[in-house]
Formats: structure tokens, C-alpha cells, sequence
């Protein structure tokens, strides 16, 4: 198996023919369809199910999907790595973000680096924090911004500001009108929209006061707590920064009182990846460095 074969094999995988894929990669198919035998007879396994319009993956081609794009994602990486680190600070910065960032980066110093960095280029990836960190630690990304609390052992990171988490509710609940923050007490008739993320967070907050909510959405991704807020759905619990920014205009937005809800984002790198002139200087943009055991 080589990164020739696993590269066919996901053009055919993604085309679900082989005429298409073949086109795609600019190559005639007798030598594709030669390849994909090659992979097969290699691997003691099939991958495709011959079709009258194309071809389907089997289960082991299933499986093979997502080790295939791991594999060719990180040779791309490591080619694009060493020939930075001989050429200094260009190239490609592979920069992943949680959802909840959006309030709070992209910001000046991250502006302020990719002016002064011409020859820099960003591939953005988006997820959550514990993929993000699973992605870090196998250098597929270079620097990730995560949002607290997570393992932060032999990650060096850099600490943006504290935020309060905040309540979006639609316009319809006025009892809170002249209000300037809300305690869980007031939360619990509400029809409650959370961010997966705090789910352990909010459990423990609310089972210390003995209090039940009542939830009515649970999501992976805070700016559709926020959408569905917008909508008149249900009442979003998530951080200040992302409500301010995704905040449709019949919601209003509070803080909540209670402290154990502050929450922060921060930008985090391998001390692998910090020994390139890329990530340093990248990571060098923000202040307030810290290493966590």
C-alpha cells in the first residue's frame, strides 16, 4: 500500500466511478483500474462493489476512507513542513477552531501576522475541542483554537480573555426585560437550548441547587444553539463572545450570574510543532504564554 494507491482509491471512492476518477486525476483508467487492483491484492481485501453505473464501497473500503485521508492529509503536511522550515516562515499554517470561537478570532493579531506573512497560507479546520486535540497530537494541525476545560498536558498555549456564558432568549420572555443577568433559578420553566460541550458542566450546576431543567435541544455546535434562540425555538446557554456576534434581532442576550460558568478560549500547539519557524513565530502573534503538565 502506498500514497499513490490511497490517493486513486479516494478519487474512486468520492466519484463512485472509475471514468470520473480518472478524469479527476488526469490519468487514463486501465492504469487507475490496475492501481485499485493493486491496493486490493495488497490488502487481501475488496473495496469496491462492481456496479452497472460505477462502484460502491464495501465495508473495508468504508474503513479505509478515513485512514486514507489521514494518511495523504499527513504526508501533504510533512512535505509542506520541511520544505518551510528550509525556506522560513511560508507555507501552509493548518489552523483548526471550535465553533464557539467565532466572537472572539479571527482578531487583530491574527490579522496583524497574515499581513506581515504574505507567503502564508491558512487550511482552516473546524470541529470540537476534543477532535481538535486528537488532530493536534497526530500533527494534522499545526495550532488549534479549544475552548476550556480540557487536557492541556504537553500543550503549549496562549489564553485569550475569561467570558461570562450568556443566555439568548427570545424577545417574547419581557419578565427579564430590565434585567442585567440571570441566576439558574430563573432558567428552569424555560424551554432550554444547550451546546453539548458544558452538558457535565450544567448538569453538576443545576443538581447542586436542586434544580431540573428543561431541555429542549441538545447540539454539537454552539451557533446553532444561537440559530435555533433566533428562531423563537427555545432559550441558548453559550459564551458571551459567540452570542453577541450570532444574536438575531428579536433575542435578547444575559449573562449568567453564576461564576463556575466563565469559560476561555485558547490557541494551543504541540512542542513539536513549535520547533518550526512557522508555528513559533505564529504562536509569538499572541501574548500570555503558558505550558500546561
Amino acid at each position: 500500500m502506498n500514497l499513490k494507491q490511497l490517493r486513486y482509491f479516494l478519487a474512486v471512492a468520492e466519484t463512485g466511478q472509475m471514468t470520473a476518477a480518472a478524469n479527476q486525476l488526469h490519468v487514463a483508467q486501465p492504469p487507475l483500474s490496475y492501481q485499485i487492483k493493486q491496493l486490493e491484492a495488497d490488502l487481501g481485501v475488496t473495496l469496491f462493489k462492481r456496479l452497472p453505473q460505477g462502484v460502491a464501497l464495501t465495508e473495508a473500503g468504508k474503513l479505509l476512507v478515513s485512514y486514507a485521508h489521514q494518511l495523504t492529509q499527513l504526508s501533504a503536511t510533512a512535505e509542506n513542513k520541511v520544505r518551510a522550515l528550509a525556506q522560513g516562515v511560508n507555507g501552509t499554517l493548518n489552523l483548526g477552531t471550535v465553533s464557539s470561537s467565532a466572537g472572539v478570532i479571527p482578531n487583530h493579531q491574527l490579522t496583524q501576522w497574515l499581513q506581515a506573512h504574505p507567503d502564508v497560507q491558512l487550511a482552516l479546520t473546524e470541529g470540537n475541542t476534543y477532535q481538535l486535540l486528537e488532530n493536534l497530537h497526530k500533527r494534522l494541525l499545526d495550532v488549534a483554537v479549544l475552548r476550556t476545560p480540557f487536557n492541556g498536558k504537553n500543550l503549549v498555549c496562549r489564553y485569550f480573555e475569561r467570558e461570562r456564558m450568556a443566555v439568548v432568549l427570545p424577545q417574547r420572555y419581557q419578565q427579564f426585560a430590565n434585567r442585567r443577568q440571570l441566576r439558574l433559578r430563573d432558567l428552569i420553566d424555560l424551554p432550554l437550548i444547550k451546546y453539548r460541550r458544558f452538558n457535565e458542566l450544567f448538569h453538576v450546576a443545576f443538581g447542586e441547587e436542586a434544580l431540573t431543567p428543561r431541555y429542549v435541544l441538545t447540539c454539537d455546535d454552539a451557533r446553532t444553539a444561537v440559530n435555533w434562540a433566533n428562531h423563537q425555538i427555545g432559550v441558548a446557554l453559550v459564551p458571551r463572545s459567540l452570542a453577541d456576534v450570532y444574536r438575531g434581532d428579536h433575542v435578547l442576550v444575559w449573562s449568567l450570574a453564576d461564576r463556575r460558568f466563565e469559560t476561555q478560549l485558547v490557541l494551543a500547539t504541540t512542542t513539536d510543532a513549535l520547533a518550526t519557524p512557522l508555528v513559533a513565530g505564529f504562536m509569538a502573534q499572541f501574548e500570555r504564554a503558558e505550558s500546561l503538565d
